[in-house]
């Protein structure tokens, strides 16, 4: 899967440059202030719809199609998918965290349960999009997909919106275990390894042309 993983990052770099530009620019307004803090959960949230628009360029140049000629299994093509939005997710994962870290630290409020309470909603930022998105796309194709993609991207918007200000307050005074944010962390992994699974099986039966 090597060589998938490696297509998939050349197209990256060439296609979605502006996935980079929107991170950037998210990053520093969240890094702006306090306040701005529901700013900091988009590269996540941005980052985690990569794989689609990959999958959206797969499908536009036949490529699923021309891939059912190489050595390599349906399982495996959507395996690259998820794993590759993993990586990617990682990495605006760590920059998010260490911006969210510098931040506090420079305005004196550092705590450690708040940061670490910030980082399980990043994480669930980072899954969930592509987790509901997803298997829609894989069995029903890009284009009919995309209406999940667009629910998938109301649900983790509105999420977040309404975690920040129902927990906002709640995260500076109680520790990370005492709010209900290790069960999103959990739920957001489950999802998405049942959203890997289930798209492996509905690719498997979809008939390609």
């Amino acid at each position: 899967m090597k060589g998938l993983l490696l297509k998939d990052l050349y197209m990256a770099t060439k296609y979605c440059r502006s996935f980079l530009l929107v991170i950037v620019v998210f990053l520093s307004i969240s890094f702006l202030g306090e306040d701005n803090l529901i700013f900091g959960f988009y590269p996540c949230l941005f980052c985690g719809m990569i794989p689609a628009s990959l999958l959206s360029y797969d499908e536009r140049s036949k490529w699923n199609v021309y891939c059912g000629t190489l050595p390599y299994t349906r399982a495996q093509f959507v395996s690259v998918k998820y794993l590759f939005g993993l990586c990617a997710g990682a990495v605006v994962f760590i920059l998010s965290g260490v911006t969210q870290a510098v931040r506090m630290n420079l305005a004196g409020t550092f705590t450690l349960g708040v940061w670490m309470s910030t980082m399980v909603i990043l994480l669930a930022m980072a899954l969930l999009a592509p987790a509901i998105s997803l298997p829609f796309m894989f069995k029903l194709g890009v284009e009919k997909g995309r209406i999940a993609y667009y629910i998938a991207l109301g649900v983790v918007c509105g999420t977040a919106a309404a975690l920040v200000k129902v927990l906002g307050e709640e995260m500076k005074t109680q520790s990370l275990f005492g709010s209900p944010l290790p069960i999103l962390c959990l739920g957001a992994i489950a999802l998405y390894a049942i959203s890997w699974y289930l798209s492996i099986v509905w690719y498997r039966r979809r008939e390609i042309n």
